[in-house]
């Protein structure tokens, strides 16, 4: 039997925890579910947006493709209709998501190559063959990609696997199914 998790509402969380909810309901235009339901627990929220604040050395749009293919690996329907949107925002097109998501970046050789580390980081758990560590340093990445890179791989993974273990209601434009190309077979 699988339990009913029910998001709360802004006037049934903690003083601390509704601060946070009114700044992200005034930046972002709304309270994602996934965010609300964080403040189940007491610090929660306030150390994954602490979390999730810094800045990496990646480009809007390699940010974007980086946590398209955690949330593609993971299935994840709450983050890939969550970062669709925020990829959308760095001026991805629909066809350009897509691609990511299969692994099948042919427009840009240095994205194509994040998204296949990014794919084999993943679903190898942080085990990548050294061919494909050495195309990720040839075509410009830096150690401080790499470290960044595992960075994100961590906050992403956060939301992805609260909501698959929540199926929190997908509050964002639901994204595609799409299974991908890519060597995680996802």
């Amino acid at each position: 039997m699988r339990r009913e998790f029910r998001v709360p509402k802004k006037e049934e969380v903690q003083e601390h925890d509704r601060k946070l909810l009114y700044a992200l309901e005034k930046s972002l235009g709304f309270i994602p579910n996934i965010y609300a339901f964080m403040t189940r627990s007491e610090t929660a929220l306030k150390r994954f947006l602490d979390f999730t604040d810094a800045s990496t050395v990646f480009t809007p749009i390699e940010a974007a493709a980086i946590r398209l293919v955690i949330s593609q690996i993971n299935q994840t329907p709450y983050c890939l209709a969550a970062f669709t949107e925020g990829a959308k925002e760095t001026g991805l097109t629909e066809e350009q998501i897509e691609a990511i998501r299969k692994g099948n970046v042919r427009w840009d050789k240095k994205l194509a190559v994040l998204v296949d580390f990014t794919c084999a980081l993943v679903s190898g758990r942080g085990k990548v063959a050294p061919e494909l560590t050495g195309r990720f340093y040839e075509t410009g990445y830096t150690d401080a990609h790499l470290v960044d890179l595992n960075m994100l791989v961590g906050m992403t993974t956060i939301t992805n696997y609260l909501s698959n273990a929540t199926w929190i209601p997908v509050d964002f434009p639901e994204a595609p199914v799409i299974i991908c190309n890519c060597d995680c077979k996802k």
